[in-house]
Parts: C-alpha cells; structure tokens; sequence
C-alpha cells in the first residue's frame, strides 16, 4: 500500500491528481462549481431546454404511457 501512497503523492506533486469538484444547485445551465455561480457547458441541458413546460410535460405523458427506467445494454 505504501507503493499507491508514494504514487499519489507523486501525481499531487506534479499536479496530475484528479480533484473531484463540486457542483451544486437545480438543472440547468447556471449552477454552482466550488461554491462559484458558473455557466455549465458540458451537462446535456446546457441549454435548459430540460425545464420547459412542453418538456417536462412530454416527459411526464411518455412517462404514463410507456413506464420509467434506466435501460442498459447486456
């Protein structure tokens, strides 16, 4: 263990760690990273298309009518 230690520190060192951050706040293209109010560019409602009504009513109606689940491959 000691070995994935000295290794991390390395990559701390040369500043290569992957820092995990944070983003906070409601869907949309404006939220929170880090506590500082940013424009989100890489989410897939980064245009807030996501929170029109005719949206999230379509969603809501597909939602009845065929079910809700996460799908996946085998």
């Amino acid at each position: 263990m000691s070995d994935l230690g000295a290794h991390l520190d390395d990559l701390r060192d040369r500043g290569l760690y992957r820092r995990m951050r944070v983003v906070a706040g409601p869907q949309g293209p404006r939220v929170l990273l880090d506590g500082r109010p940013v424009l989100l560019l890489c989410s897939n409602n980064y245009l807030g298309l996501a929170d029109h009504p005719r949206v999230r009513e379509a969603a809501a109606e597909a939602a009845m009518r065929y079910g809700a689940g996460a799908g996946a491959s085998r």
